[in-house]
C-alpha cells in the first residue's frame, strides 16, 4: 500500500450542500454502547436522499409523538394553556427537563438495503438530550431533519487521506474512511481521547502491550482496518497507545517520514520527501486548530469539519457563526475587512483549514 503521494494535491475546497433534504421519522434498529460514555445508535428510514462524508443531521432527542399528538388531537388555534388542559402527556416537556432543541450529529456510516436505509449515529452522554437517546429502544421512534451541510472532498487518485478524529469528532471519520475504501484510496488513521474507556472504537490486536512512545499506523481498530486503513491511537493518560495528545502523534508521524507496521508485527518505513496531501479533521476545537497549524506548516491541504452549538441547522437562526478569511476583502460582506462571518450548519460544516480564524 502506498501512503505518500508523489506530489501535493491542489487547493480544493468542499462540495455545496445538496437541496435534498427533509424531515424524516426513522425507527431505532440498535442502540449499542460502545464504551463508558458512547452509544451508536442505528436509525432506519424506508427512503433517505444521498450522503457523503461530512454531512450532519437534526435529531430530536425527545420522544416525537407527544407534541404532534396534542396538535392533531386540539383544532387549530391551539393554545399552550389548551396544550396543558387537553394533553397531560405532551405537557411533560414544559415541566420536565427535556431537550427543546434537536441535536447535531455528523454520521458515522450509511447503508442502503433491499428494505431499508441504516444510519449510524455515534454520541457521547454528556447532557440530557444524549442521555434520552442512550436510553432508546429498537423500535422506538426518532424524528429527523438533513442531510445538511456540505461534505468533505476526497483526496485525487494515488494521494493519501490523514484522517484526524478526537473524541465525538471520530465518527465522521469512520464514514469517511468507508468512502475512501470504495473508491480505491489510501489513508491513515490518528483517533485520540482522555483514556482508553473513552474511545468509541473497537480494538484488535489487544494482545500486545501497548508502547506509550509508538506512532506507527497498525491495523489495530477494526473500524478502519476492515477498509485497509493503519491507524494510531492515542491516550492523554497513557492507558491505551501513544500516551500524549493525537495531535503530537500527527507531528511525529509526519517529521518521521512514514512509519507503518504491518499485520505481522514488522515495522517499515516509508520514506517520501512528499507528505500525504490531505488531512481531514473532526474533534476539539483547539485540537483542530493545532491540526490545520501541522498541515499549514507543511504545506499540506486541510479540511476541518467545525462543530458549533445548532438550534436550526439550516441557516435560519444564526447561532453557529465562524469567522473566515474572504478571499476577496473589497467584497461583500463586510467590505474593506479581510474576514467575514459564516455559518457552520449552511457553508460548512466543512471548511479549509487555512480559512479558518479561530
Amino acid at each position: 500500500m502506498t501512503f505518500f503521494a508523489s506530489a501535493p494535491a491542489p487547493a480544493r475546497t468542499s462540495a455545496t450542500p445538496s437541496p435534498a433534504r427533509g424531515q424524516f421519522r426513522c425507527t431505532a434498529l440498535a442502540n449499542v454502547p460502545l464504551c463508558r460514555d458512547h452509544f451508536r445508535l442505528v436509525l432506519g428510514v424506508p427512503a433517505f436522499p444521498p450522503t457523503e462524508p461530512g454531512v450532519f443531521i437534526q435529531v430530536t432527542c425527545h420522544a416525537p409523538d407527544k407534541i404532534t399528538a396534542a396538535r392533531e388531537d386540539h383544532p387549530l388555534p391551539w393554545r399552550d394553556d389548551a396544550l396543558l388542559q387537553l394533553a397531560p402527556d405532551a405537557a411533560d416537556p414544559l415541566v420536565t427537563r427535556q431537550a427543546f432543541l434537536r441535536r447535531p450529529f455528523s454520521l458515522a456510516g450509511r447503508r442502503d438495503t433491499a428494505a431499508e436505509v441504516e444510519l449510524d449515529v455515534i454520541h457521547r452522554v454528556v447532557g440530557v438530550g444524549t442521555d434520552y437517546l442512550s436510553r432508546l429502544s429498537v423500535g422506538d421512534p426518532v424524528d429527523i431533519l438533513g442531510p445538511l451541510g456540505n461534505r468533505f472532498t476526497l483526496p485525487p487518485p494515488g494521494a493519501t487521506a490523514i484522517l484526524v478524529g478526537g473524541g465525538v469528532g471520530i465518527p465522521p471519520m469512520l464514514y469517511l474512511a468507508e468512502v475512501l475504501a470504495r473508491a480505491g484510496r489510501a489513508g491513515v488513521a490518528f483517533c485520540g481521547a482522555l483514556s482508553r474507556d473513552l474511545l468509541p472504537l473497537s480494538i484488535i490486536d489487544d494482545d500486545r502491550p501497548p508502547d506509550p512512545e509508538s506512532f506507527a499506523p497498525r491495523p489495530n481498530i477494526a473500524e478502519f482496518a476492515t477498509r485497509h486503513i493503519p491507524s494510531v491511537i492515542t491516550t492523554d493518560d497513557g492507558s491505551y497507545g501513544f500516551r500524549g495528545f493525537v495531535t503530537q502523534a500527527l507531528e511525529r508521524f509526519l517529521d518521521g517520514g512514514g512509519v507503518v507496521e504491518s499485520r505481522g508485527g514488522g515495522v517499515k518505513r516509508v520514506a517520501s520527501s512528499v507528505p500525504p496531501s490531505t488531512i481531514y479533521t473532526c474533534g476539539p476545537e483547539p485540537m483542530m486548530k493545532r491540526v490545520a497549524g501541522i498541515a499549514a506548516a507543511r504545506g499540506l491541504e486541510c479540511q476541518v469539519a467545525v462543530e458549533r452549538a445548532m438550534a436550526c441547522g439550516m441557516g435560519t437562526c444564526q447561532s453557529c457563526c465562524i469567522r473566515v478569511r474572504k478571499p476577496d476583502p473589497s467584497k461583500p460582506p463586510l467590505p474593506g475587512k479581510d474576514w467575514c462571518y459564516r455559518l457552520a450548519c449552511t457553508d460548512g460544516p466543512i471548511f479549509r483549514g487555512a480559512d479558518l480564524l479561530w
